[in-house]
């Protein structure tokens, strides 16, 4: 049967609209989709009949547990929306996975733009476009530092110890790679697709990550498009998965009172686009391809618990550890396995950190508590010690 014509003519729009790529770059060509150990699904997590009609983390029974905003293209412009997405989605889940406490983290995405490769051995794409997966993938390896150790410069720099994390000397003395920083990582990860799937995964755990078609009305006219439509994004256009160019954050949904029913999304084009960076967009008809590929993960800070822990304080040259810390890393270093359990308390050591390739390649398990290394144990009986959270009690 031939399509209708309307559809012909909707096509053909969709195939002049995407102008511009925003940074997404799909790595399924390269980097099969393996189940990763510990993965668990929100299916087995939460029953569809629980899910509520309406739910906004920004709003979690009046608190707030989102992060702040960001612009992806400034000071010049960069396709790092994969970047931006990914870090801003664990940076809230960080948020709720900790009730909300001080700190917020805000991920350093320079470091991940410098540092994340497309595919083992490969350079990192940056600027140049990448998806969730690759970013999730590292971090399960590699911890990343927050902004405060590499300001974002929406450039590739290359990937070496002074571009993850830097510190500067008073006056021209010069500038010096920070060895020992608050690191972050990734426990487990996975994607999924469907619009109940995503609510699941969302009430669950916290916001996600997913691909979109965008085009130029999307860019420019959004507010005359939300007028029309109670605030939310609505199009006819049609497309196609070879024309998903953008990857936002999704971090909830809701219903006008109409009816019409809508996905909460940031973007990462500033605060001055959209609702203050955000937009409502229409749900449960994959709008924009919003429904076919999502990404979630769940985010470590066992580091950042160590300095609120006191086991840990930094100076002007980065982290190392207390006088307490000290004692208790030489009672566990002359202690058999055992004893060491007990003596660490559920806190894993540090493998120590190197500054060869990209930063954390040593798997060797050191007793210095060199904060920002990959997390290992002291030994085999000890892996797999990850204190367990969820997110607070707030949705009743």
């Amino acid at each position: 049967m031939a399509p209708a014509p309307a559809l012909v003519g909707l096509s053909a729009m969709a195939a002049a609209a995407s102008a511009v790529n925003h940074g997404y770059n799909s790595s399924k060509r390269w980097l099969p989709r393996v189940a990763v150990p510990g993965a668990t699904s929100a299916d087995e997590l939460v029953a569809e009949v629980d899910l509520p009609k309406h739910l906004d983390w920004r709003d979690a029974n009046g608190r707030n547990l989102v992060t702040a905003d960001w612009n992806q293209h400034i000071p010049v412009y960069c396709g790092a929306c994969w970047i931006h997405a990914t870090t801003s989605a664990l940076n809230d889940r960080i948020k709720i996975m900790r009730g909300g406490r001080f700190p917020d983290v805000m991920l350093g995405r320079q470091v991940i733009t410098n540092c994340v490769p497309a595919a083992d051995g490969g350079p990192p794409p940056g600027c140049a476009g990448g998806d969730p997966w690759m970013i999730h993938r590292y971090m399960n390896k590699h911890k990343v530092p927050d902004e405060s150790c590499m300001p974002y410069q929406a450039r590739n720099m290359g990937c070496t110890p002074d571009t993850v994390c830097l510190n500067c000397y008073p006056g021209d003395k010069g500038c010096f790679a920070v060895k020992h920083w608050t690191g972050y990582g990734v426990s487990t990860y996975g994607d999924l697709s469907g619009e109940v799937a995503m609510m699941k995964e969302i009430y669950a755990r916290g916001p996600i990550v997913c691909m979109f078609a965008t085009d130029d009305k999307f860019m420019f006219n959004y507010s005359q498009n939300v007028e029309q439509h109670e605030g939310v994004y609505v199009t006819d256009q049609v497309f196609t998965e070879d024309q998903i160019d953008h990857v936002m954050e999704v971090a909830g949904w809701g219903e006008t009172p109409s009816g019409l029913k809508y996905w909460v999304v940031r973007n990462s084009w500033g605060t001055y686009w959209g609702s203050a960076g955000w937009l409502k967009l229409r749900r449960g008809v994959n709008q924009m391809l919003s429904e076919s590929e999502c990404h979630w993960a769940v985010p470590t800070f066992d580091d950042l618990d160590r300095v609120l822990e006191g086991r840990v304080l930094g100076s002007y040259a980065g982290l190392s550890p207390t006088h307490a810390g000290e004692a208790l890393a030489s009672q566990i270093s002359a202690a058999p396995v055992a004893t060491a359990e007990q003596l660490l308390g559920g806190a894993p050591l540090l493998a120590q950190s190197t500054a060869g390739e990209g930063w954390h390649s040593a798997p060797a398990v050191a007793l210095s508590f060199a904060v920002g290394a990959a997390a290992a144990l002291a030994a085999a009986r000890l892996a797999g010690r990850v204190k367990s959270r969820g997110p607070p009690p707030l949705l009743g």
